[in-house]
């Protein structure tokens, strides 16, 4: 032992090639074993004695604040058996073969010919035995960081140094799922501009591993379907590629107009003129999902129907007239008598003209609002009926003189969702909003109707409030990824988002409750939950319109208690003239010479410009003078409050010329009897009171806390309870139950099944939910729907409508030799459901935070809980705990040293703390394809 040399064993700076480095120092020191070794006497039990050395070895390329390296521990004996005991002791669990079975003498994973007849090694590199000498790699740190083959190479440099034959010098081509993309959403010469939507762009990245260039390297793209390979057009070019160095290939996958679903797309590199050190690594393939709308003839493009134009803002009368066309819309459904409906829009009119300006000015301020509504709508109308546009021609191609009309139109027509969230100050968003919420709506529509939808956003810059909207038109799934969702955004047109730009999209991270776009775009202001995606309307909703009419009189009503509570009378006048009230002392407020001017004490000026609105002091009168600053059609309401009513005096469509002036009384009180024009007396077209006595309790925007009844409220409130799903190809009958856990009362709105069935569906049969005691609410008969492909009842769907306390329950399928799971499902079948959350006797839901600490049967844990994502530690062998919160359940994954990597230092994990939130129960395994492995309780500190 004290004739061995540790660094004739180890990698030395001299030794290593990119992208590896020298790290830190060799650690060696003699050591002992026992293992079962064949003598001449049998087999026998032994001690030995052994040099082992560690050291470190750091990886250029991972991020320098991400500590992700290699260990490599060595250990050397005075013979070869001695060596293959020591694995056959310490690796039989260790998933040595392609099959996972231990430690087997003469299985050559790396594929290196030095081994033969000489020695062993696992599949990948981790552990290799050579003649008298073992060595076992680790990855450790951030192991996601390190690239993928490097343990592959490493493994390849010490076989280099201990053989003393060095690897031929060829290149190595080298693939990674992760380096396959369908997307990108930083700036890139990854990814071309797709032409249509069904024509997906796809990029893939080699790598050369080797020590010599790669020559004319080409990468071909193929669609698995089982064990055949369905070649995608034509190999991508990609170059040649220095050792070391990394290149990427384009090409584009035609869809043919079809979604796919669970599709598994495998890259695979390779050079025309020469074979591969090792070939093993040359393919890697990802699973996907691709919807995008489809008119039945053909895909949306993004090149063709969209503006060319930017988006632009209101101009003249805009906001004045859609105001004027919203209202007229809702309060025309209003049963009542003319003069009622009359009074009713001109009342209601100033506050939402108020609500409507402000926005308007504060989205165009940071860079959104505008026409975007009108613009994305009718890119989408036009994309699946052409014979709603008023041209021929393209949408790409039509100016903006000759879209304008339209856009106006439906920009209104797309308001309302907006309108209901600025009467209820964007409460209403909150219930509606969240990335997931918006993936499901996005997903829905183009999977089932295949048709765009808008998608919008809010948030704030200081006091602002600033929203946006965009067309979603194509969602991108790949397993093990965030969503991501492309988009025409009226803001970037196709010639402000040409490469190195990626194309307009917005990727959901819907674990973190979060969303993202590309920087270009901006867009940093939004809130990361306030994001939504509704149908493109061709026409506001009547059904929606009367759900608005209760928070329009609540509007109404705040608005006449404003006046009241202030003492205070109203005036509005529309253009085109500029008004000027003068109080009995002589103090003006008003508009004089395109200015501003506010002497009267109390007095406010709330609107400038096309449209005026002042408040004044109700017990003073005022001498009114109205000046016409260009020809046109003049309106004056004076609004006053009366106890428990609004009245109202307008005048309305008075024709004037450009220096026209107009004077009047207000009395105290705001009565006004006539307006003067010179000698005409102009009486009021409209002089009326409206009883708001019952209007004060009428509202949409009902916080949840305080109990609704509205059928609109009850559907925003819906939440997605569970969810058991997969990107990849599934077989039949679970090996494990569904189970889920209410942390509070639900009624449970829908349940939905998979029952793909080889492609064969299933007759729907019934669905039911069991609790803990073994007590089973429904059976419910199940109704079909189509699944992947257009199969029949793949998908079983009921509606239970069932009230269930707090507690954990199993899912009931009446037909589990039929329902879908695979492996990553973890063998529990398919399965969604929905509920509306009750309200604890206090008016607020009941949740526990995971925060703090806890003593486990596997040692003190720390954790802590930022939104629905759990972090912490636990002191056995210094664990990791990363996970999601659902209500009183977490799920998630452990690690522990030294590796952190499942299967052998890593796997599931399942806890649902109890009701009183002191303690917590629930299981965890090896990986996550195994059984459950053992129990995991809990006590809070």
């Amino acid at each position: 032992m004290e004739d061995i040399n540790p660094a004739d064993y180890a990698l030395l700076a001299a030794d290593l090639k990119d992208p590896f480095k020298f790290e830190g120092e060799i650690n060696a020191q003699a050591s002992s074993t026992g293992f079962a070794i064949t003598t001449s006497k049998g087999l026998e039990r032994q001690n030995d004695s052994f040099l082992e050395l560690t050291q470190e070895v750091s990886i250029e390329g991972v991020p320098v604040d991400c500590k992700g390296f290699l260990m490599l521990y060595v250990a050397v004996f005075d013979s070869s058996e001695k060596a293959q005991a020591f694995c056959q002791e310490h690796f039989q669990d260790f998933g040595f073969t392609e099959d996972f079975s231990g430690y087997t003498p003469g299985y050559n994973g790396l594929g290196d010919p030095r081994l033969e007849g000489k020695g062993a090694s696992s599949t990948g590199g981790h552990i290799v035995q050579f003649e008298n000498m073992v060595a076992r790699i680790y990855e450790l740190g951030c192991i996601n960081e390190i690239p993928k083959g490097s343990v592959d190479a490493f493994a390849r440099l010490w076989l280099d140094k201990v053989s003393k034959i060095k690897s031929p010098e060829k290149p190595d081509l080298h693939l990674d799922p992760d380096h396959i993309y369908l997307s990108y959403h930083k700036d890139n010469n990854l990814l071309q501009t797709e032409i249509s939507a069904d024509s997906q762009a796809v990029a893939v990245e080699v790598k050369n591993m080797g020590t010599v260039e790669a020559k004319d390297v080409r990468v071909q793209l193929y669609l698995k379907k089982g064990e055949d390979l369905q070649p995608i057009g034509q190999p991508a070019y990609v170059g040649d590629i220095p050792a070391g160095s990394t290149k990427s290939g384009t090409a584009f996958w035609d869809l043919e107009g079809k979604n796919a679903e669970g599709a598994i797309l495998q890259a695979q590199a390779f050079m025309l003129n020469e074979k591969d050190a090792i070939e093993e690594d040359n393919n890697a393939s990802i699973t996907v999902n691709i919807y995008y709308a489809y008119n039945g003839n053909r895909a949306y493009s993004w090149i063709d129907d969209t503006y060319r134009f930017d988006n632009y803002g209101f101009e003249g009368r805009e906001t004045e007239e859609m105001v004027e066309g919203l209202l007229a819309t809702v309060v025309g459904n209003m049963q009542a008598d003319g003069n009622f409906l009359s009074a009713m829009q001109r009342l209601l009119f100033p506050s939402t003209f108020m609500r409507f300006w402000n926005y308007s000015i504060e989205s165009m301020d940071v860079g959104a609002g505008g026409h975007c509504y009108g613009m994305a709508a009718t890119s989408a109308l036009y994309f699946t009926d052409r014979g709603s546009s008023p041209l021929s021609k393209p949408t790409s191609q039509m100016s903006l003189e000759e879209a304008s009309t339209n856009i106006a139109i439906y920009h209104r027509a797309q308001m309302l969702p907006l309108w209901t969230a600025m009467i209820s100050d964007f409460r209403f968003f909150q219930r509606d909003q969240s990335p997931a919420k918006c993936h499901q709506a996005v997903k829905d529509a183009l999977k089932d109707s295949r048709e765009p939808v808008i998608i919008e956003f809010f948030g704030r810059i200081g006091n602002k409030t600033a929203g946006h909207a965009v067309l979603a038109y194509k969602l991108i799934e790949v397993q093990g990824r965030e969503p991501v969702i492309y988009v025409y955004d009226p803001n970037f047109p196709v010639s402000k988002a040409k490469p190195p730009r990626s194309m307009p999209q917005i990727t959901l991270e819907i674990s973190n409750n979060n969303w993202k776009n590309p920087a270009y775009m901006g867009y940093m202001w939004a809130y990361a939950s306030a994001i939504s995606a509704h149908p493109v309307f061709r026409q506001i909703p009547l059904e929606d319109v009367n759900a608005l009419v209760p928070s329009l009189k609540k509007s109404l009503y705040e608005m006449a208690e404003v006046l009241r509570k202030a003492n205070a009378i109203m005036a509005v006048l529309r253009c085109p003239a500029d008004a000027v009230f003068t109080d009995v002392q002589g103090r003006q407020t008003g508009i004089v010479d395109g200015q501003i001017i506010n002497e009267i004490p109390g007095a406010e000026v709330l609107a400038d410009g096309d449209v005026e609105i002042y408040m004044l002091p109700a017990e003073g009168s005022y001498s009114l003078f109205i000046d016409a600053t260009d020809q046109g059609m003049v309106d004056l309401d004076v609004i006053r409050t009366e106890d428990e009513s609004a009245g109202i005096t307008s005048f309305q469509d008075m024709a004037v010329q450009t220096g026209a002036q107009m004077t009047g009384t207000i009395q105290a009180g705001g009565e006004i009897a006539n307006l003067q024009s010179g000698s005409e007396s102009i009486p009021p077209s409209l002089d009326t009171t409206v009883d708001l006595s019952g209007f004060a309790g009428e509202a949409l925007d009902k916080d949840p806390a305080e109990g609704s009844t509205s059928g609109d409220e009850v559907e925003a409130q819906e939440e997605l309870i569970m969810e058991v799903n997969t990107l990849g190809g599934v077989g039949n009958a679970p090996t494990s139950p569904v189970q889920f856990t209410l942390d509070r009362p639900y009624t449970i709105t829908r349940i939905r099944t998979y029952h793909w069935n080889y492609g064969s569906g299933q007759t729907p049969g019934t669905i039911a939910i069991q609790d803990a005691s073994g007590n089973q609410y429904g059976p419910w008969a199940a109704t079909g729907e189509l699944g992947m492909g257009g199969v029949q009842d793949a998908y079983w769907m009921v509606e239970p409508g069932a009230a269930l306390p707090s507690g954990v329950y199993t899912l009931v399928d009446s037909d589990p030799d039929t329902w879908s799971q695979n492996s990553e499902t973890g063998g529990r079948g398919v399965a969604h459901i929905w509920g509306i959350p009750s309200q604890s006797e206090e008016g607020t839901v009941q949740s526990c935070d995971w925060s703090g600490t806890w003593n486990t049967d596997w040692g003190t844990m720390q954790l802590q809980q930022s939104g629905d994502k759990v972090t912490g530690n636990y002191t056995h062998d210094q664990g990791r705990i990363d996970g999601k919160a659902f209500g009183s359940q977490m799920v998630g994954a452990w690690s522990e040293a030294p590796s952190y990597s499942p299967p052998d230092d890593g796997g599931d994990l399942e806890i649902v703390m109890s009701e009183d939130c002191q303690s917590f129960s629930g299981s965890w395994r090896y990986g996550s394809e195994s059984g459950w492995s053992g129990g995991w309780t809990g006590s809070r500190q």
